[in-house]
């Protein structure tokens, strides 16, 4: 029912399917391009890495309320949110302020449950300190769940990069159902790591679970070399692979929903230089899950790669 491809086809075509939900292409533009696109200004690390495709059964209508744009079919909605270059500026009142319209945006359409959510901000990492970019955002973000109600057993999957171009990009799917909430028994809750990562902790599963019409679905968040939670492997690109996939080894043995198996995987790379040696290590070990590879900049300095994946 919900289906996550990647594919050579150019965006437009891509997007211009019935079943279309949205479709990331990747370039170093991350503003609005309207019509179900969303460009997050993430560009491919490898040759020939092809544009994101989200489709869906159903047909899908589009729209836009306020900032927010947003594509929609009876059982899910998605929706994003861009910030200019100076709103990014005070990334943390703007990120309260755009994950507010989102959320009021999902209750307007009757989509109360958030179940994916990504956020792709320009220097994820300056800043010193509680200063840090993504710090800032972290407690954007939390201000804005707290103000919607919404407690930390809810908070759905996510993903935060860091691209190289301006402005930032928020886009969330959602349901009518509730979707179930899983954490890594061999991690730290991230809601809940201490003071020594921020004023506020980032609010996100490390997984969530989905059932669309018998079709069961499960989202993996962003994961990377952590466990507890302290990076592991520092300057070791292998290790930090290792321990990487043996986070999302255990959220599949633990948080599995009737048998979802790894259907494909988007991966952040810190440096194009070791963008070979990932793809080379990930097509061996997992050879039937078809995969992207970005270039970006992950949470924490000294991580070095990040992977979400979706299982069917």
């Amino acid at each position: 029912m919900l289906k996550q491809q990647f594919c050579s086809s150019p965006a437009n075509e891509l997007i211009s399917s019935v079943n279309a939900l949205a479709v990331m292409p990747l370039t170093n533009q991350c503003e609005p391009f309207g019509n179900g696109l969303i460009a997050t200004g993430l560009e491919g690390a490898v040759e020939n890495a092809g544009n994101e495709l989200w489709s869906i059964e159903g047909e899908v209508s589009r729209g836009q309320t306020g900032k927010c744009f947003w594509s929609k079919t009876d059982d899910v909605i998605c929706v994003a949110h861009w910030l200019t270059k100076d709103e990014c500026e005070d990334i943390e009142q703007q990120t309260f302020a755009a994950y507010s319209s989102i959320l009021n945006v999902l209750k307007a359409q009757g989509f109360v449950h958030p179940f994916r959510f990504w956020n792709y901000l320009p220097s994820i990492n300056v800043g010193e300190g509680d200063n840090e970019l993504y710090k800032k955002f972290c407690t954007g973000r939390l201000n804005a769940f707290e103000a919607a109600g919404m407690p930390p057993q809810s908070f759905p999957s996510a993903s935060a990069l860091g691209h190289h171009t301006d402005g930032a990009v928020f886009y969330v799917f959602a349901s009518k159902v509730e979707p179930h909430h899983y954490n890594n028994h061999h991690q730290v809750n991230a809601y809940e790591y201490p003071r020594e990562y921020g004023i506020s902790s980032p609010s996100f599963a490390r997984a969530t679970a989905l059932t669309l019409a018998d079709s069961h679905f499960l989202f993996i968040s962003g994961t990377a070399s952590i466990t507890g939670h302290q990076t592991r492997g520092e300057g070791d690109l292998e290790k930090q692979l290792t321990v990487t996939m043996s986070n999302i080894r255990h959220l599949l043995e633990t948080a599995k929903p009737e048998g979802c198996q790894l259907s494909t995987f988007k991966v952040y790379i810190r440096h194009a230089k070791d963008a070979a040696f990932v793809r080379d290590w990930l097509s061996t070990q997992y050879p039937d899950v078809d995969a992207v590879y970005t270039l970006a900049d992950i949470c924490r300095k000294d991580l070095l790669v990040e992977i979400e994946c979706f299982c069917v």
